[in-house]
């Protein structure tokens, strides 16, 4: 018979900015940010005017503008109305029967958020730490599945937000 443990999973999670030019912009979140839904339309009305000064657009894609130091604030005002999440996670705490493996793993990834709001595209580009890279791409789109992000549309045309850049650290240990 085979025992399954029961772990507790504390998910210590935010996407750190890099502002390094080489890497993709990111939205900066962590899983319990997100926009409340008193501010759903307000965010809709500015995302129209602020839509050219923060993004560079394709016919079905965007992607954040990259600012220099001395325009960060720039950044973080087009990242908080293209990148806040509308739902989030619950729990920081997660419970599995998983054999993840126990201890600290961090990871580096890059993602989009699809034309519907939903985090796709997942590529892992580093993992340090306990987990294996196959097993911390796992766990990484099972909690990514928690956010799910408003819409970006501008006159009735709905775009998806690609090259975004996240990095993130978990410690899984038995309870």
């Amino acid at each position: 018979m085979v025992t399954h443990r029961i772990k507790i999973i504390f998910l210590t999670t935010f996407f750190f900015s890099s502002f390094l030019s080489a890497e993709p912009n990111i939205c900066l979140t962590d899983f319990q940010e997100k926009l409340s839904k008193d501010s759903i339309e307000k965010i809709k009305t500015m995302r129209v005017k602020a839509f050219k000064h923060c993004l560079n657009c394709g016919t079905s894609s965007c992607s954040l503008k990259k600012w220099d130091e001395a325009n960060k604030s720039n950044q973080m005002i087009c990242n908080r109305l293209f990148c806040k999440p509308v739902k989030t996670s619950k729990k920081t705490l997660f419970i599995s029967n998983e054999n993840h493996g126990f201890g600290k793993t961090f990871v580096e990834f890059s993602y989009a958020i699809g034309a519907s709001g939903n985090i796709k595209d997942i590529v892992l580009n580093d993992v340090k730490g306990e987990m294996d890279r196959k097993r911390a791409k796992s766990y990484l789109k099972d909690n990514l599945k928690a956010l799910s992000y408003e819409p970006i549309e501008i006159d009735g045309k709905t775009y998806s937000l690609v090259d975004l850049y996240g990095k993130t650290g978990w410690n899984i240990y038995e309870r």
